[in-house]
């Protein structure tokens, strides 16, 4: 459902004694599951089916399960987020089953321990502290491939990776290196350590001729140099102590040192970003990168245990580059030299999907850029697959082709045709991020159109399920919030118990608010506060009169006075259903 309806169905259920679920994307990758009301005794098991996308490069997959929502920066989500400062009373368990079409030549895991037999890998009792990380080798070389599945509508959707292998044969020619390094207080311990040997590892790869800068930033940012400086044995070196002189503090302000890198006038960038990515604004800052990236190209590492990975790989491709992910005590060169691979073929080709004799109704190209030896995928709808697929990419006089044949597409019982849809939800999305200054309203109702129409996630709706009880659970349920475990290697402090949100303040101030306008406007609020909890109370519509409330309660919620602190309080005793809401609403 649209969200707003949603929560309003879930409200009414509770009201009514029935138990009703749902789950809200409440930011990026970021979901919150609602479940109420249980019963003494109960239990509830909920079933959620997701659709992840894994690369294959150098001919390995790594899958990446996470477990957990560390903070992030100026994030009203996480900020409300409760982790225990000692271990949780629960734990996890990972099985991982392979279809035997995959042809693998070996599966380990740097991030837990593993047991693998028939095709199948187990994690047992594990801690919910990190993301679950699998390697996986293939023993069969990569190749191009294609995919068409039925759409609702009758037409189909063509699923195209094309897989280039391309001689290289330019020289090398001379960049410009900037080196973004995130050093705010999330990034102490071990992922600065890391950070520090993989940018001095980077460091090495470059040549003469070659230009260089680093920015660290955390809340503010400093550069090495004013302007980008010549790469030679002594430049080296005064890069390498600056490096090696950065500490972690601070929080992490993303935003204005990749402005100043993307506005400087000063040539084409590689730009290196390092960071966990545990920003709020990271839909922000693609959209601002996509906006200003130019001829310039963006690479990620992110490093973490527990890092956001979706929100840095729309960063990386929305700065037409690739992110690789580093977990704790891994070994990066292979990365590093994966990366400086992807900087040769940066911007080197122009692509063109011909589609021949095949009618094009809608084509959505998931990366902005193509690099050698890597796939390249496209999704397209057509009415009928008629003919072959061909890729055309061309670097300077040179023209490559590489065709997927109409015999050589399989039919794939997987749901295409959802996979399709959430990428033009994720079109609609860029075209949100991208525009900032436009009315979105009906990127919004299209995204919601989709969204309903293939049953599955976006950020404007939720997932509501009811169940109607027989016998009414009348009593005014008591709120939990699930108490998540602290992020391995952070060091952070431990907020309040789930549901003392609101009441948490030690001081009893009275309900006098600073002026008298303000006196006045409390007043009539609790008038109609009350009014709503005799219309719940009487089985009465009281939406309306809530709307009001809830529009009046939002500007004062997450950093009330004490005039509103001491409302909240009485709000409680004298009025608990609306406060119940409230709660659960804001």
């Amino acid at each position: 459902r649209e969200k707003e309806a949603a929560r309003k169905e879930y409200q009414k259920a509770m009201l009514r004694g029935d138990s009703a679920y749902m789950m809200t994307n409440d930011e990026s990758n970021i979901f919150r599951m609602h479940i109420g009301k249980i019963a003494a005794g109960e239990t509830v098991k909920v079933k959620i089916d997701y659709i992840d996308h894994f690369d294959i490069v150098d001919n390995q997959i790594r899958i990446l399960i996470p477990t957990l929502v560390p903070p992030r920066y100026q994030s009203e989500v996480t900020g409300k987020l409760n982790y225990s400062k000692d271990e949780v009373a629960y734990r996890g368990n990972v099985t991982v089953c392979f279809d035997k079409s995959l042809y693998i030549e070996d599966i380990e895991s740097k991030t837990h321990s593993i047991k693998l037999e028939n095709n199948t890998v187990t994690a047992r009792n594990i801690k919910l502290e990190k993301d679950f990380v699998l390697d996986v080798r293939l023993a069969a070389q990569a190749f191009s491939k294609g995919y068409c599945h039925a759409l609702p509508n009758g037409n189909q959707v063509v699923y195209l990776s094309f897989f280039p292998d391309i001689e290289m044969e330019a020289p090398r020619k001379s960049k410009d290196y900037v080196f973004v390094i995130d050093v705010s207080g999330s990034m102490s311990g071990f992922k600065l350590e890391q950070t520090k040997e993989a940018v001095i590892k980077c460091l090495k790869q470059l040549s003469a001729g070659d230009r260089v800068n680093v920015i660290a930033f955390e809340r503010d940012y400093a550069l090495f140099s004013e302007h980008p400086v010549e790469y030679n044995a002594e430049n080296y070196e005064k890069a390498k102590k600056f490096v090696q002189s950065l500490q972690a503090r601070g929080g992490t302000e993303l935003f204005a040192p990749l402005q100043n890198v993307l506005q400087r006038a000063d040539g084409e960038k590689i730009i290196f970003l390092f960071t966990d990515g545990e920003v709020g604004n990271e839909s922000e800052i693609a959209g601002y990168v996509r906006k200003n990236i130019g001829h310039h190209a963006l690479f990620v590492f992110g490093i973490d245990s527990s890092v956001n990975k979706k929100g840095l790989c729309d960063i990386a491709e929305a700065g037409r580059g690739k992110a690789e992910f580093i977990v704790k005590d891994e070994l990066i060169q292979e990365m590093i030299i994966r990366q400086f691979g992807r900087v040769l073929s940066a911007n080197l080709f122009d692509v063109a999907l011909n589609p021949k004799t095949n009618k094009v109704i809608d084509k959505i190209e998931k990366s902005r850029v193509l690099f050698n030896h890597e796939f390249y995928d496209v999704l397209i709808e057509t009415d009928h697959v008629a003919d072959d697929f061909e890729l055309i990419c061309q670097s300077g006089d040179k023209m490559y082709s590489f065709v997927i044949a109409k015999e050589a597409l399989a039919h794939s019982a997987l749901p295409l045709d959802k996979i399709y849809a959430s990428e033009q939800i994720r079109r609609a999305e860029k075209y949100i991020n991208s525009r900032w200054d436009e009315d979105h309203k009906g990127y919004r109702e299209r995204i919601v159109e989709i969204a309903v129409e293939y049953q599955i996630d976006s950020k404007y709706t939720a997932f509501i399920a009811v169940n109607e009880r027989g016998e009414k659970l009348t009593d005014v349920p008591d709120r939990q919030d699930t108490m998540l475990e602290a992020p391995a290697g952070w060091n952070m402090m431990t907020h309040p118990k789930a549901g003392e949100l609101l009441c948490c303040y030690a001081c009893e101030a009275s309900l006098m608010p600073e002026n008298d306008d303000a006196a006045v406007t409390i007043s009539l609020l609790f008038e109609k506060i009350k009014e709503c909890e005799a219309l719940i109370s009487q089985n009465r519509d009281y939406q309306t009169v809530f709307d009001e409330i809830v529009d009046t309660l939002r500007p004062h919620f997450a950093a009330p006075s004490k005039a509103y602190k001491a409302l909240f309080r009485k709000m409680k005793r004298a009025t608990p259903k609306v406060y119940a809401l409230v709660a659960l609403y804001l």
